[in-house]
Parts: structure tokens; sequence; C-alpha cells
């Protein structure tokens, strides 16, 4: 826990930046005193407009705070678009903090740190808000780079987090604009995001995951680890020997082919994103390498967007809806991710979705980028003030930087056609038999529950009827008419059953290989899902009856 003197006096140093950038206003909201002699300090604001003037409080207010800057100019649709051009601007640098890295190493790690390395730096050759990076040679001669934390730096952005949510709730309360903008829901996002770059062991369990998901791949290189050598404090890992990925002479110098470089590229980060579920959260450039043997490297694995089941569904539902160009099906989707969603007029929003389709049917293959896709789709989503789960953002940065890399090398590059292999191995993948299977499997199971719930549920029923808390909206029916609602209800429930029981059977037979079989399908299979379909078919009809006999 940070101590709360620091948090006093870092609430005054924010007032004081705050007020020497020209927000006055702002500052007679918030709950604290600042010093008078901020104002005395102030710079002249009438030439700069009020978006510089928050870029360049943001870079005085310290790592903490360029990181949310950083990560809000991601946020395009919410944010306005003068506002998010100034926070791209954001950089991250920082000066090297100094520090004797041999007895940092010796009592971090407690170990002999000369019967490890031969020889580290004295001087870091990266430096970052958060760490910095030292060159170092193992005693088996094997260059490594150690990434060391800040000393510090967990007060510090504990104590900035915290002062963060105070400053979002209150100007959210105040602000009407900040409401709608969602800016707590931001900076909480952002503080899991940070709380979890923080820690060097979870971002050695990244790479870790990474390299497993990888293992056996040609055309990707993940630097190793040393757990041994490691701890929440200091990452020692491989040193890669490469060369920038946007370094298009280099390439040709190598005699490396570009085309087939970007394809690489592209392809692995929508492995990534669609196969893995696990990807990259920030490939910029400086993230990335060319190794000599054309292998392409990634660095950085402190952030890391990570999709769950149903976000990979939701991701795969996504995908095929935009390809087959179905706005009412992509819009359910969107809907469905959407943490906020404020949608005033479905049909606006749909014919929204529909422009984007005529405009990827209208533009040229070499016009067309996911940037343009992306700045008309935020539009539509900051019309319809829908807020979305961090990975949503992280995963259109990532995609969008990539093209940027891309099309840097071959001007030429349709990411729409990488794309679509992997939407039709995820179509084929879903009409599998054990996809089948599996998704029977999970809705037979999941009746059985309710059906095993079903007593206790009664149970909760009488008590509401005996405590008389029990409401009811009913319109009167004859019992008659009771009799064949229950009836035909009872009819469905049955026709359900018998329709998910027998696709279950059938994917099993299938997945069992049960001679004889048809087209390589078991004849018994052909019969169970035959009459399935034969009672989804009836259930369907009498729903259409029942509807018209309404």
């Amino acid at each position: 826990m940070f101590n709360p003197t620091k948090k006093l006096q870092r609430s005054s140093q924010i007032l004081s930046i705050l007020a020497k950038y020209g927000f006055k206003d702002a500052i007679a909201r918030l709950p604290w005193k600042g010093p008078r002699s901020a104002v005395e300090h102030a710079i002249d604001v009438d030439n700069i407009s009020v978006y510089a003037r928050i870029r360049m409080a943001l870079e005085e207010l310290g790592p903490a705070f360029i990181k949310l800057g950083q990560s809000a100019s991601t946020r395009e649709g919410l944010l306005p678009k003068d506002l998010v051009d100034e926070l791209k601007r954001l950089e991250d640098n920082v000066p090297p903090f100094e520090v004797d890295i041999k007895s940092y190493l010796k009592e971090e790690l407690e170990l002999d740190i000369d019967g490890h390395f031969q020889e580290i730096t004295a001087e870091p050759f990266a430096a970052a808000s958060i760490a910095q990076v030292y060159r170092a040679i193992l005693k088996d001669g094997t260059h490594v780079v150690l990434k060391v934390r800040r000393p510090g730096i967990d007060e510090v952005m504990r104590c900035d987090l915290a002062l963060m949510r105070d400053i979002a709730k209150i100007l959210t309360m105040y602000n009407d604009v900040l409401e709608n903008l969602n800016l707590l829901l931001i900076v909480e996002s952002f503080a899991t995001t940070m709380q979890e770059e923080m820690s060097l062991v979870i971002e050695r369990h990244n790479i870790e995951r990474f390299t497993k998901n990888f293992k056996g791949n040609k055309l990707i290189k993940v630097p190793r680890v040393y757990p041994e050598l490691s701890s929440d404090h200091v990452l020692c890992m491989e040193y890669l020997d490469g060369f920038k990925v946007t370094d298009a002479d280099e390439i040709k110098r190598r005699g490396m082919d570009v085309q087939t470089l970007v394809k690489n590229g592209i392809n692995l980060y929508l492995e990534q994103v669609i196969i893995h579920g696990f990807f990259h959260g920030d490939p910029h450039p400086g993230n990335m390498m060319v190794m000599p043997d054309g292998r392409i490297a990634f660095l950085d694995f402190g952030n890391m967007g990570k999709l769950l089941g149903i976000d990979r569904r939701q991701l795969e539902e996504f995908i095929q809806s935009a390809i087959s160009e179905d706005a009412v099906r992509l819009a359910d989707v969107i809907e469905d991710v959407a943490v906020v969603s404020h949608i005033p007029d479905r049909n606006r929003f749909e014919r929204s979705l529909y422009e984007i389709f005529d405009m990827i049917d209208n533009v040229s293959l070499g016009d067309l980028s996911l940037d343009l896709l992306f700045n008309k789709l935020w539009n539509i989503i900051g019309d319809n003030r829908l807020y979305f789960p961090e990975y949503i953002y992280q995963l259109m940065r990532g995609i969008s930087l990539m093209e940027g890399i891309g099309r840097q090398l071959y001007p030429d590059l349709n990411i729409m056609e990488s794309i679509k292999p992997f939407a039709r191995r995820i179509m084929m993948e879903r009409l599998s038999p054990e996809a089948i299977f599996k998704k029977g499997k999970h809705k037979v199971e999941s009746f059985a529950r309710d059906v095993e719930k079903l007593p206790e549920d009664m149970r909760a029923l009488v008590r509401l009827f005996r405590t008389g808390n029990f409401t009811l909206n009913h319109r009167l029916i004859s019992a008659r008419s009771f009799n064949a609602i229950l009836r035909k209800g009872v009819n469905r429930i049955v026709i359900g059953i018998m329709f998910m029981s027998l696709n279950l059977l059938g994917g099993m037979i299938i997945v069992a290989r049960v001679e004889p079989q048809w087209w390589g399908i078991p004849i018994f299979a052909w019969i169970c899902l035959g009459s399935a379909w034969v009672f989804a078919i009836y259930l369907f009809v009498a729903m259409i009856r029942a509807k018209d006999n309404d």
C-alpha cells in the first residue's frame, strides 16, 4: 500500500501542473487544495489548443499519465479526433536511473553474480518508464539481456493510479461529456493493464506461453527466458541480434523477398489472435525485428491481449458476419461484445455497417486499408456510445500497427485477403464432427444441470408462495386453453430434447467411426442426424403456426 503522505504530496504536484497548463476550472472542482504559486507559473495558453495542453500536462505528470494518454489514444471514436492526434504524439522517454547493477542483481536474485555472469554492462542501452535494459554475457558465453525494474516504481504507480481514479470519479460527476466517454472505465482498464505490465514474472510467463504456442514454427523467433536468473524485478532473456523490421534497405541487401516477409508477419499476428487467442498488444516497429535467417521476432511481452472462450467465439462471429457482409448479424455481435451500449436507432446503426461493406466493395484493393475501415467504425462507435473490453482496443490497435508496417514495406498489401483463409479455417472447424459433438455435449450437459436444479427452484417457488412474496402478471384463460398451452409447451420441450440428443448421438457415432459408412460418415450417424433435423423442422413449423394463430 502506498504512503498517504506521499499521495497528498503527489496530489499537490498534480494540481500545480494542471494549473500551469491552464486547467484552473477543472482544479476548482477537485477536493484537494493546491499551492497558490502554481497559477503564477502558468504558461500563456492563448495560442495553444486545449488538446495540446492536455498532452503537455500528461508529459510533465510522468510515466503513469503518459501511458494513460497512450492508452486513451487507441479509443478513437470515443475521444475527439484532435485530442487523439495529440495523445498519439506522447513518447515514453525517460532518463535511466542510476544503480550499481551487480549489487542490485545480487540482492534481488540472491545469487553469486560473478558465478553466473562473465560480464554485465555498467550502463543500460535502453530505458523506459517501468524498466531499463542491460547487456550481459553468461558464463557459457551466451549473450543475454537483463530487464530491470525501476526501484520504487510500484509505489509511484499505485499512488498515481489511485489519484487517477479519484480525478475520474470527480470529473464524471460534474461533466456529462466525460461521463458519456466512460472515463472511469478507461482508467480502470488502464490500471489493470499497468499492474500486469509492471510484473516481470507475468512477462516471463507470457513469453513462455507464446513460445509454446509457436513451437515448431520456422517463421518466428521468440527469445528464450532464464527463470533461474529472473524474479518479479528482473527478467533475463536471450539477446536477439536482428535488424529493424522497417529497414527496407537492409531487407533488400540481404536478398529477402519483401512481399513474403510482410505476408509472414501479418499471418503470424493473425495466428496469435484467431488461433491462439493470445496476442502482442503493442506490435509497433520498436517491438519487432527481422533475424538474419528471415524469421520475425516479437519483443516486449508485458502488454498481451488475451481472448477467453466466449471472446474467441464472438470474434469468430464478427469475422464471419463481416466477410459475408451481414450487417444485422454484425450489429448483434457488436452489441454482445460491448460493455456499455447506447444505440439510439438500431436501423441507422445497421445502415452504417452496410455503408462500410459498400465502401469495401467499391474501393480498389490498393486504396483499401484497415485504417480507413477502422476510422469509419470508430465514428459509428462514437455515435452510439459503445465501450468495449480492453482486448478489443488492443486487437484493433495491433492489427492497424501491423498493417501500417506491412504497407510501409509493401504498399500493395491487402490484409483482408490474409484474413479470409483464417475465416475459412474457423468455418471448417465449426462444422467438424468433433465441434458438433462438443457443442451438442455442452447443450445436453447444460440442460441436465437445469433439470437437476428444478427441485431446488420449485422449493424456492413454494417458499415465495408461503411468505406472500409471489407476484404474477397474468391474463384470464379457460382451463381448456391452459391445458392446451401446457401440452404444446411440453411437446416442444420433448422435441427439443430429442433434437439435441440425436445430434449428440450422431456426433458420437461419427467420432467413433462406426461401420458401415456412406461418403465417409457412418450410416447410423446419417439416421440420427437426419431424424434430429426432422424434429427441428417439425418444431420450427409448429412455432410458426402458433405465432400465426396468436
